[in-house]
């Protein structure tokens, strides 16, 4: 739809892989403030998402509780914790780990 047209276009490419849809997430997140209908459309847009598997309930680091899920590849742990009840990402972390 129209936010994975906008997340293409701030990514400069035709598609998003699971890493590159991150990264547009997070450029989002860090520059608009979502609504309810804008947040229901990224958590959709991310549970289609291959590579995401759920890592179970954590806390954020503002102490809400939240759903994780975690991207992996070789060096990198990306962690996307959302509100089980809104859908709304609290945050997304990204761990350097050893390759």
């Amino acid at each position: 739809g129209r936010l994975r047209a906008y997340l293409e276009e701030a990514q400069r490419t035709p598609s998003l892989d699971t890493s590159r849809l991150l990264d547009a997430a997070a450029l989002l997140l860090d520059n608009w403030t979502l609504g309810a209908r804008e947040s229901a459309a990224l958590a959709r847009l991310l549970a289609d998402t291959g590579g995401l598997r759920p890592a179970g309930e954590v806390t954020d680091r503002l102490g809400r509780p939240g759903q994780a899920y975690v991207y992996e590849t070789t060096g990198v742990r990306r962690m996307l914790i959302m509100d089980p009840a809104t859908g709304a990402v609290l945050g997304l972390e990204t761990t350097f780990t050893e390759a």
